[in-house]
């Protein structure tokens, strides 16, 4: 059965370098269409106001299903934490702003999803998604990592964009992208649709 056609934004958050990956799923075969990295410079709130712009304006410039983000993890220093959780909400309530889904995903999940390890290096992440979307040159490391993300994305969630109302919501991928979970959220969906929800 073919598989529809979806078009998704992937971010690497950072509040000094942001990667950015636009890519294509069409009938499972992944296509890179734009990608780079943002790098903001400047005292922290004009930083975040440069990502807000740029990030604001791949939306515009690219028709997207869905937003696919990497998630924050634990850091020793909790300005940096913070530095990073601020950085990572403003592409998430853009894509909020305009109804998109917003789906995270770990890094060690993406590493795993890619490679098979949760440990993998940056080089091996690079190298990998060289090969799965036939790139002529290695992507940079925060590239990749964005590729990487919209990879594990398209890859395990086929029907990932019927899975979630359009109102944004963050989506645990254990729980929302398997495929028995999908067909269970689009019944309850249609169920609600026809007033006949639990």
């Amino acid at each position: 059965m073919r598989q529809p056609e979806i078009t998704i934004l992937a971010i690497d958050p950072g509040s000094r370098k942001l990667g950015w990956a636009v890519v294509r799923s069409r009938d499972q075969v992944l296509q890179r269409i734009a990608s780079g990295v943002i790098r903001p410079q400047g005292e922290l709130v004009v930083r975040l106001g440069q990502i807000l712009t740029q990030v604001g304006k791949l939306l515009d410039d690219h028709v997207v299903a869905a937003l696919a983000i990497e998630s924050a993890f634990v850091h020793d220093n909790p300005r940096t934490a913070l530095v990073l959780g601020q950085a990572r909400g403003i592409p998430i309530a853009l894509a909020a702003a305009r109804g998109l889904p917003v789906h995270e995903y770990a890094p060690a999940h993406v590493k795993r999803a890619l490679v098979g390890s949760g440990r993998a290096d940056k080089h091996q992440m690079q190298q990998m998604v060289k090969a799965v979307l036939g790139l002529a040159e290695l992507p940079g490391e925060d590239e990749a990592d964005a590729l990487a993300v919209a990879v594990t994305h398209l890859r395990q969630g086929a029907f990932a964009q019927y899975a979630v109302p359009a109102t944004a919501a963050l989506v645990v991928p254990e729980l929302a992208l398997t495929p028995a979970r999908l067909i269970y959220l689009q019944a309850v969906q249609r169920a609600k649709a026809a007033g006949g929800a639990r």
